[in-house]
């Protein structure tokens, strides 16, 4: 039986992808600044929400794709 090779740069990629998606789950809230963080420049709530599905759907589709 051969041994699949797997990409620690796409396991890698997909861990933070679900750590952010996690974050923004658990927080309810994504910061939109680039440099720094003030007040207004955020997204809260079903967005937010959203935002940390999407991440953490592509963390771990990154990782699926790492086995191949």
């Amino acid at each position: 039986m051969s041994r699949r090779r797997i990409d620690e740069g796409l396991v890698i990629v997909g861990l933070v992808l679900i750590g952010i998606g996690g974050y923004a789950l658990y927080t309810g809230e994504v910061f939109i600044s680039r440099l720094t963080v003030s007040e207004g420049q955020s997204l809260g709530g079903v967005g937010a929400l959203a935002i940390g599905a999407i991440f953490i759907a592509a963390g771990v589709y990154f990782l699926i794709q790492s086995r191949k």
